[in-house]
């Protein structure tokens, strides 16, 4: 932005756009692989079933669901964030058209 006006790059904007898509759709994908073996992990409790095993057990399994849900959470987030990117391009396009066509129908 330059004093009063607004610069955009609708092009290179929807390129950030569709690389942020493919970064989200990346985390989800690698969410899924590392998720699924910090999931496999807990099931097998390779740390046995005696007192000290259930203590760490315990304490697994509340940092893996939490790990699990944010990584899962960042995944859909970034894919959110490069929707509303794309959809923020259109409607400052769509603007920007329907203030030409005002400016022309005034210079007429």
């Amino acid at each position: 932005m330059t004093g009063q006006r607004i610069d955009l790059d609708p092009a290179a904007a929807l390129t950030a756009a569709r690389r942020l898509n493919l970064a989200g759709q990346a985390l989800a994908r690698e969410r899924e692989l590392s998720g699924g073996r910090i999931e496999q992990a807990g099931q097998d409790r390779p740390w046995g079933d005696d007192e000290l095993g259930r203590a760490f057990a315990a304490r697994y399994a509340d940092s893996a669901v939490m790990l699990l849900l944010l990584w899962r959470d960042a995944a859909h987030r970034t894919v959110e964030l490069s929707e509303s990117i794309v959809t923020a391009v259109a409607a400052t396009e769509h603007v920007d058209a329907a203030g030409q066509a005002r400016f022309r129908q005034l210079t007429v």
